[in-house]
C-alpha cells in the first residue's frame, strides 16, 4: 500500500500533503509515523512554514468511518483511542510549531478533517471548500483539536451551534467568522500558495517563532495549558466512543439513513 502521506521540503518550505484521494484523505492509524516524522522535520531550523494539503477534491473527510465503525464493533478500543491520542499530538505540535501552519482548503473539511484545518495558524479556501463540525451526526464529540481550536477563533455561541448541529457551511461564512482568511478561485490557487510560499521562506524565522508565542500565550494558552485542554477533549470523546449512540451514528452513516440517538 501506498504512504498515506507525502512529506516534502522545497524552498524553505515544508508542505505535509494527506494522500488518500479515493477515501477523501480521511485519517487512518497508518498515519501516525507519517504525521510523527512530518512535524519532526518541520520543526528543524531550516524550515520556515509548515503548509498542510489535501490530496484530490477534498482537504480532508475527518476519521475513516468504515474504518471506525467496524474498530468500535469488534471493540478495538485501543486502536480507536490511539488515533484519537495522535490527533491530540498533531494540534499540540500544530500549535506550539515556531513557524506558521498554513492549511490549503480546496474541497470539503469535515469532522476531524475541520480540525485539523483549524490547527492552522492560517487557511486558504476556494470557493469549492465546504467545511463541517460533523461529529454530532454520528454521536461523536470532536476530537484533533476541533474544539479546543474552534474556540480559540469564534464566539462560545457561534462555537456551540457549529459543534452541535455539525451543519456543513460554505467558504464565505468561514471567512466571515474569520476561519478563512483567503478564498482564491481555483484556479488561482496554485499562484496564490507559491507567493505566499515565497513570503514566509524569505521571512524572519526568529520573529515569526516570537509571533506565534505571542498569539498563542494572548488567547491564554501556554503550552501545558494546551496539552491539558487536548487532554480533556480526547476524554469526551473517548467516553463518546462508548455509548450507544456512537454505534447507531456510524451505522446510519454507513446505511444512509438517519439516525435514531438515546
Amino acid at each position: 500500500m501506498s504512504s498515506p502521506l507525502r512529506f516534502e521540503i522545497r524552498d524553505r518550505i515544508a508542505t505535509l500533503t494527506l494522500d488518500r484521494p479515493d477515501k477523501l484523505n480521511a485519517l487512518v492509524p497508518e498515519m501516525k509515523e507519517g504525521f510523527e516524522e512530518a512535524l519532526a522535520r518541520a520543526a528543524e531550523p531550516d524550515v520556515k512554514a509548515l503548509f498542510l494539503r489535501g490530496a484530490g477534491r477534498a482537504f480532508c473527510a475527518g476519521g475513516d468511518i468504515g474504518w471506525m465503525a467496524k474498530a468500535l464493533a469488534e471493540g478495538r478500543w485501543a486502536e480507536m483511542e490511539a488515533l484519537l491520542d495522535l490527533g491530540a499530538t498533531v494540534a499540540y505540535h500544530l500549535a506550539i510549531l515556531p513557524k506558521p501552519v498554513v492549511a490549503v482548503v480546496q474541497g470539503p473539511a469535515a469532522g476531524a478533517g475541520m480540525s485539523l484545518a483549524l490547527c492552522a495558524d492560517l487557511r486558504l479556501a476556494t470557493p469549492e471548500a465546504a467545511f463541517s463540525m460533523a461529529f454530532v451526526k454520528i454521536g461523536l464529540h470532536p476530537d484533533w483539536g476541533g474544539s479546543v481550536m474552534l474556540s480559540r477563533l469564534v464566539n462560545p455561541a457561534v462555537a456551540g451551534e457549529l459543534m452541535w448541529t455539525g451543519e456543513p457551511f460554505a467558504a464565505d461564512r468561514a471567512q466571515a467568522l474569520g476561519l478563512v482568511n483567503r478564498i482564491v478561485p481555483a484556479d488561482h490557487l496554485e499562484a496564490a500558495v507559491e507567493s505566499l510560499a515565497r513570503r514566509l521562506a524569505a521571512g524572519p524565522a526568529e520573529t515569526f517563532a516570537r509571533i506565534k508565542a505571542t498569539l498563542l500565550r494572548n488567547q491564554g494558552l501556554d503550552p501545558e495549558g494546551l496539552r491539558t485542554r487536548l487532554a480533556a477533549e480526547g476524554d469526551q470523546m473517548k467516553a463518546a466512543m462508548r455509548h450507544s449512540d456512537a454505534k447507531e451514528g456510524l451505522a446510519a452513516f454507513l446505511e444512509k439513513r438517519v439516525p435514531r440517538f438515546a
